[in-house]
């Protein structure tokens, strides 16, 4: 079995076979083909959302259980807690980029907001993933990235300020890749 890091490389692989990024580059096509990539990424925003909380003013008295919000009322959702909750998320800390296989996604969509959602959402979500990719793809195709020591999630310090970043640096060896 593949490890995550080298499925990716595995995807890519089969895209461009063994071409570098400068004889074929990355092409708006070729981002539809890298499904695991995809949820490589979905998962990772799903664990560490760049947003971690977002806030919103109820727009009309809004009925929650026995308690209702009245209009006008601003609340806060937290999408970190969301994204991290055992009751949506089997093993919520485990990484698993399968948990957005199409036939799997469609009961996660309520609790999967990392961009947002409604009228309010981000409206460069569909640039942001594609850029997202697009960076992967070349730094994937380009180096071979290693750790020497493996960091479990939850012994990752964060920060939390308007943008979630970690405490202290997560260090990576970059080296160039060879085919």
């Amino acid at each position: 079995q593949l490890l995550k890091k080298e499925k990716v490389q595995e995807e890519l692989l089969e895209i461009y076979g063994t071409e570098t990024i400068k004889s074929a580059p990355i092409k708006y096509d070729d981002l539809q083909h890298m499904h695991y990539l995809d949820r490589v990424i979905k998962e990772t925003i799903r664990i560490f959302p760049p947003i971690p909380l977002i806030a919103r003013q109820v727009t009309e008295d809004l009925k929650i259980g026995e308690v209702t919000l009245p209009k006008g009322t601003n609340i806060v959702i937290p999408i970190f807690k969301m994204h991290r909750n055992k009751k949506y998320w089997p093993n919520p800390l485990k990484f698993d980029p399968d948990r957005f296989l199409p036939e799997r996604t469609k009961s996660q969509s309520y609790y999967y907001i990392p961009f947002s959602d409604g009228p309010r959402n981000c409206i460069g979500m569909k640039y942001a993933m594609m850029s997202m990719k697009v960076i992967l793809a070349t730094l994937v195709r380009t180096f071979v990235f290693k750790v020497n020591k493996s960091v479990e999630i939850d012994e990752i310090k964060l920060k939390f300020r308007t943008i979630l970043s970690t405490e202290k640096p997560l260090k990576v060896k970059i080296e160039k890749r060879y085919f």
